[in-house]
């Protein structure tokens, strides 16, 4: 009962103080001397930077392409999609490639195998 009239507990160590105000001081002198040092630094580097706009060439932006019917847009481009592969057609004439439809492609390759497969 003595530990209930009696709340401290001296084998328990607190923190006694909080950190030193010439500790947060100084960080603060430190800093204030950084960001000056590196503002005159900057300056010192770049001086033309101070007196006007820069020279850089100003290209015009060209306005963004927008989607007005993204559902109309895929339609579209499944129906090319489905038709390059559904129809004949050249890939690069001058070097005698084509493109043949799918199904045809397969009943050849079922009806003559694939060269050098076993």
């Amino acid at each position: 009962m003595g530990d209930v009239d009696n709340p401290r507990n001296d084998g328990i160590a607190v923190e006694r103080g909080d950190v030193s105000p010439r500790l947060v001081a100084a960080l603060a002198a430190g800093l204030a001397l950084f960001l000056f040092i590196s503002i005159v630094a900057i300056m010192l580097i770049y001086p033309d930077a101070l007196h006007g706009p820069s020279d850089a060439p100003r290209g015009v932006t060209a306005a963004p392409r927008l989607q007005i019917d993204p559902a109309r847009d895929l339609q579209t481009y499944r129906a090319a999609q489905q038709w390059q592969l559904a129809t004949y057609g050249w890939i690069d004439r001058p070097h005698g490639i084509v493109r043949i439809p799918i199904a045809q492609a397969m009943h050849d390759v079922a009806a003559g195998g694939i060269k050098d497969w076993p």
